[in-house]
């Protein structure tokens, strides 16, 4: 059973609980977190899931707090729909950003979708500055990135981008998270930026850039780095 810590930032989860209670996951419920990695430590949760009406700096804050200590799958439920407060909850390093009302079926088929796209990631970190995944190797600290032992010649924003994939490999990032970690949360809407820098990131690290197996498309999500299907 999956274990899930349940944190009710705003007191307002009950509806939440009670789609939970279907017996796939074995739920834990706190109010708040006064420490972090004890509650993290004694409850070894699966997966996060934190309610609150709208994305305040307290909910913020903890979301934040988890990704730092933690690589646990944080999903975060709230009444907000505007596009500013979901970058935000994205950028805070969120997995997943459900609005409620939401129906039962629906929340547990995107708690299963969520487990399922964070298991398992194969990034392997060498060292602070670098991240290493399939034959792509990129060092963080010195800017660079090398496919097969080979200098790739990349401009500032592709490196932007191919770091946030990376960071997330395996895992589909949505295109507003995208766009809030490489141009800023105020370009929210200019997808096509976005369009035009993962073809250009494409033309530089695959093999046939048309028929990409390296940076693949997630329709209706945003884009996903898969170094194992090489």
């Amino acid at each position: 059973m999956t274990r899930l810590l349940y944190i009710d930032n705003d007191g307002t989860g009950a509806d939440h609980l009670a789609a939970l209670s279907s017996g796939e996951f074995a739920v834990e419920r706190v109010s708040h977190l006064s420490d972090i990695n004890r509650t993290l430590t004694e409850l070894a949760p699966d997966l996060v899931l934190i309610s609150c009406v709208r994305p305040d700096f307290q909910a913020l804050s903890l979301c934040s707090g988890l990704r730092q200590v933690s690589v646990v799958p944080v999903v975060v439920c709230s009444q907000s729909s505007r596009e500013s407060d979901i970058v935000r909850v994205f950028e805070a390093g969120a997995d997943d950003y459900l609005v409620t009302p939401i129906r039962p079926v629906e929340l547990n088929a995107r708690l299963r979708a969520v487990l399922r796209r964070t298991a398992d990631t194969p990034v392997k970190r060498v060292q602070p500055e670098t991240l290493i995944a399939g034959d792509v190797e990129v060092r963080l600290k010195e800017h660079k990135v090398y496919r097969g032992g080979l200098l790739v010649d990349l401009s500032p924003i592709e490196f932007r981008l191919l770091s946030v994939l990376v960071q997330e490999t395996g895992r589909a990032v949505s295109h507003p998270k995208l766009i809030a970690h490489v141009w800023g949360p105020e370009y929210v809407d200019c997808r096509h930026y976005l369009r035009l820098y993962v073809k250009y990131l494409r033309s530089k690290l695959e093999d046939d850039p048309k028929n990409p197996r390296l940076i693949l498309s997630e329709w209706g999500v945003g884009y996903r780095f898969e170094p194992a299907l090489l």
